[in-house]
């Protein structure tokens, strides 16, 4: 069970009042995009965070960096030693579909604490979890250059067309 590796917590809320658009730290709630930025951290960088509330609750993601944990947001802290932090990462994300599954409610469906808690998962030995995540990790970043590429010759080919039709 996933709180038998790791302690599940919920962040805290921010006032929206006090949210800025750019910042040193941005604040996680319920969606899959930062809701603001605020001066001040909750949770440490290299820290899994889980959308506990919205339309996109089960969102699994890593964040790199420090950032605020809003109160619509698990993060997963104190990862038991034998477990691979970037190791859990991908397995949870690859079961990111049946996280979203135990939403309920329709108005506002959210992820109670206690399902998330008693979500399964498969934990191989260590040295195991190691290889399974730095292939992971490469395949995942050879993802972004493509698509830091991908951007950059659909910019190019509108400014060729741009400068064909002057």
């Amino acid at each position: 069970m996933l709180s038998e590796i790791c302690d599940i917590v919920k962040g805290k809320q921010i006032n929206g009042e006090y949210l800025s658009e750019s910042g040193e730290y941005y604040v996680m709630n319920g969606g899959t995009e930062p809701s603001g930025y605020y001066s001040e951290y909750n949770v440490k960088a290299n820290t899994i965070s889980i959308s506990e509330g919205g339309n996109s609750c089960g969102y699994v993601q890593f964040n790199n960096f420090p950032f605020w944990s809003g109160g619509h947001c698990y993060s997963l802290q104190n990862i038991a030693d034998i477990v691979d932090n970037l190791y859990l990462y991908h397995y949870l994300k690859s079961k990111e579909e049946a996280i979203m599954k135990l939403r309920i409610g329709s108005g506002l469906p959210n992820i109670q604490k206690k399902d998330l808690a008693m979500f399964k998962t498969i934990v191989p030995p260590f040295e195991q979890q190691i290889t399974i995540s730095t292939f992971l990790s490469s395949l995942e970043r050879k993802a972004e250059i493509e698509e830091r590429i991908l951007n950059v010759m659909q910019k190019q080919k509108l400014y060729l067309l741009q400068q064909m039709f002057i």
